[in-house]
């Protein structure tokens, strides 16, 4: 690594201002009067700087250096990582330096006359900067305060922030007091976080780690798999505790540095891998074929909204084996099938069931993941984000997503869900923390369905039937 910091480059402790100018200055002369916290980690950093400039730069540089490292045992892929470091933009860059500055602050070391150190010590210790009373409680809690992994469950913009501890599904939700981050989070992100208590509130401690979707759920069950391996007889709880939390920086940085892999996507019912196929038919009796599907007692729906193969599955619960809908504006069907498997089992029962009223065109596959790993490499233009599939007006296109969400949700109350721990949302309500889990995922369907019909300049659908199913109030 070759990037250190520099006296005209942004301040690690996150003011925006040039180090120079900011905690590159020396250390003031004179605490503050006031009790509070504020301004404990840029007089820590300032007085480092000036007491440990040298030793305090390479530490920083050689926790980000570790942190590639951890991310691969490939060289190529590590010398790939180090150059798009190099070519972040200044405010990830500067958010990477904020982080790991505050890490080295909570549990890292610097090497003082030949001796590694605990900065921590350090900072509270005899020799220590002046701090007042409030600053230097601030300091002594970061230290013992570790990293974990969090859901956001609701946000209040410029308020607060409810998270629940992703890997400990019983402890309690808690709700953060945050002004500034509570503007830019939304419902349903992970992210890594230090919580502090000030007052009687929880505070996050400055740092914080947020993770796209994917890459937050494989962190997750990377801590989830140390949590089921031996603990070392001779490795104190602190070493864990460190462990979770470097674990939690890595994945972070691998977010920027690497692409993110996708986890295996799996059908709930079967436990086949997902693999969508659609096969495409032309109509050529559409009266012969609605009298076949009608005849069928475990087929539902009709040719407006399109009907569901409904079978019951090992855990009782009724499910869809394939989705039947005109298309091309009535003259052909097309039949989607989840796994390899329901295609080739349902393409035999429709071709029985339809006979001579369908001719058989064609068969699509797509691949969720790849699907996925294509997403959002090209960002679309807010015209064409916006833009409603051809001969769909807004009105039209809302009453199709309402009657998509109702269908699609209306066992959602007692299915297993993956990130509810595999518990149906009427199972997980029965803690505080399952309680508000499922309330987070009710407000980020919402917050999700709120961007989207925004896009589209339809009207919003509402999730409430949900909440009602439950018995549960926002």
């Amino acid at each position: 690594m070759n990037r250190k910091i520099g006296r005209n480059d942004p301040c690690p402790c996150g003011s925006g201002k040039k180090y120079k100018h900011c905690c590159g200055r020396p250390a003031a002369p004179a605490a503050p009067a006031s009790d509070a916290h504020e301004g404990a980690v840029e007089r820590a950093v300032a007085w480092l700087a000036q007491h440990y400039r040298k030793a305090f730069a390479t530490a920083l540089d050689t926790a980000i250096d570790d942190a590639i490292l951890d991310l691969s045992d490939d060289e190529a892929k590590e010398e790939k990582a180090r150059e798009v470091l190099m070519t972040l933009n200044e405010p990830v860059w500067e958010q990477i330096q904020l982080n790991f500055t505050e890490w080295l602050l909570a549990e890292g070391d610097i090497q003082v006359k030949g001796k590694q150190q605990r900065v921590a010590e350090l900072l509270v210790g005899p020799d220590g900067p002046l701090l007042t009373a409030g600053q230097r409680g601030w300091l002594e809690q970061l230290s013992t305060r570790p990293l974990r992994l969090y859901d956001i469950t609701e946000v209040v913009p410029g308020e607060s922030i409810t998270l629940c501890d992703a890997l400990d599904t019983e402890l309690p939700p808690l709700l953060v007091t945050e002004h500034a981050g509570s503007r830019s989070l939304r419902v349903g992100m992970q992210i890594g976080a230090r919580v502090m208590q000030v007052a009687g509130q929880h505070q996050l401690s400055g740092a914080i780690y947020p993770f796209a979707a994917w890459s937050g759920r494989v962190v997750q069950e990377r801590l989830r798999g140390r949590m089921t391996e031996p603990v070392e007889p001779d490795e104190p709880d602190e070493y864990e505790v460190l462990e979770v939390g470097m674990e939690i920086m890595d994945g972070w940085l691998e977010q920027y540095l690497m692409p993110a892999p996708l986890p295996e996507i799996m059908h709930g019912a079967s436990g086949e891998p997902l693999l969508f196929h659609t096969d495409h038919y032309d109509v050529l009796d559409w009266d012969v074929l609605t009298r076949a599907l009608a005849a069928q007692p475990d087929v539902d729906g009709d040719r407006d909204s399109g009907w569901d193969l409904l079978k019951d599955g090992a855990d009782g619960l009724r499910r869809s084996q394939a989705r039947i809908e005109s298309a091309t504006r009535g003259r052909r069907v097309s039949v989607t099938y989840q796994t390899a498997g329901l295609a080739e089992r349902g393409r035999a029962w429709f071709d029985a069931l339809a006979g001579d009223s369908v001719k058989f065109r064609l068969r699509e596959v797509s691949d969720p993941k790849g699907m996925l790993s294509k997403a959002g490499a090209v960002k679309p233009s807010a015209a064409q984000s916006a833009a409603l599939p051809p001969g769909l007006d807004p009105e039209t296109m809302a009453a199709v997503m309402e009657t998509f969400i109702h269908r699609n949700y209306a066992k959602w109350a007692d299915e297993p869900i993956p990130v509810l721990g595999d518990q149906s949302p009427r199972q997980a309500m029965r803690s505080s923390s399952g309680l508000e889990r499922v309330k987070g995922l009710l407000r980020s369907y919402q917050d999700g369905e709120a961007q989207q019909a925004a896009q589209q300049g339809r009207r919003e659908i509402s999730y409430q039937f949900l909440w009602d199913a439950l018995g549960l109030t926002k």
